[in-house]
């Protein structure tokens, strides 16, 4: 009878134990959506914040409403490395996206300072973090979830760069090092669309020469973007609901080049060959 009583006890604090941990962390990441990043317990709370002059994000107090600069989509990678991978960006009114990345080179590793730099994040191939902006969501130890309260950074340099540095005061660069892992809260603005992105419907004319014609647009496609095979992005138009595109590219030398169709749930990447 002890033994059964013992048993019951150490069920119940386990249970209590757990239920603790979980309500330490109310604000995880749950699903796609945008996000307000901040420290966890740390007096005054200091928030992700792009600074408009240098691109470096920052820790800073939180600003009034939902400024553009502290507001995040966090979603699943549009073509990630590897399942569970996830990408960072904010959009800035009038300007355009951009994307969470580091302003430190490999050496570093795994020491990162975050920056954005301007536009989507980069569209890679299986193995590849060349990107550098492919982010993991995770939990802290002792934390079971729902949901993720911690951050792991992908370079090609390593997968073990994690938060870890909590900043001593507003101001403070954001870093990502191989230290102890800290949470983060997650303060969720809004989900994402779940609506289903369909690219069956869409036929894209190559190879081309001056014009890139493109039929069968769903509504859900708000954006088209075109790189080179380095990367760099040479192209870029915001879509209103078209159903279909004539592109002027005639600026572009000969080449073979990636075309991106980007959804709030999901993106078409194809390749072109310019002649």
């Amino acid at each position: 009878m002890k033994k059964i009583t013992l048993k019951i006890s150490a069920f119940l604090l386990l249970s209590l134990f757990a239920l603790q941990v979980q309500a330490q962390f109310p604000n995880v990441w749950t699903v796609n959506g945008t996000y307000k990043i901040g420290t966890y317990n740390v007096t005054p709370q200091l928030f992700m914040t792009i600074n408009p002059s240098t691109l470096a994000v920052e820790w800073q107090a939180e600003l009034p409403g939902n400024d553009p600069t502290q507001v995040w989509t966090i979603k699943d990678h549009r073509t990630p490395a590897s399942g569970g991978l996830m990408e960072i960006w904010a959009t800035i009114p009038g300007v355009g996206n951009f994307t969470m990345t580091t302003s430190s080179d490999m050496s570093s590793h795994p020491t990162y300072v975050m920056s954005v730099r301007a536009g989507d994040p980069m569209s890679v191939t299986s193995g590849d973090y060349s990107g550098l902006d492919q982010f993991q969501r995770r939990r802290t130890n002792g934390f079971s979830g729902p949901g993720n309260n911690a951050l792991f950074f992908r370079t090609t340099a390593g997968t073990n760069s994690r938060f870890g540095a909590v900043p001593s005061a507003a101001g403070t660069a954001v870093q990502f090092d191989g230290g102890a892992i800290d949470p983060l809260e997650f303060f969720l603005l809004a989900p994402l669309s779940t609506e289903a992105f369909d690219a069956s419907s869409i036929f894209i004319a190559n190879p081309v020469r001056n014009e890139l014609s493109v039929k069968g647009l769903t509504a859900n496609i708000n954006k088209v973007t075109i790189h080179s095979l380095l990367g760099q992005e040479v192209f870029s138009k915001k879509l209103n609901g078209e159903s279909s595109l004539s592109l002027d590219i005639s600026s572009l030398k000969s080449g073979m080049y990636i075309v991106d169709f980007i959804a709030e749930n999901g993106s078409l990447t194809k390749k072109i060959v310019k002649q």
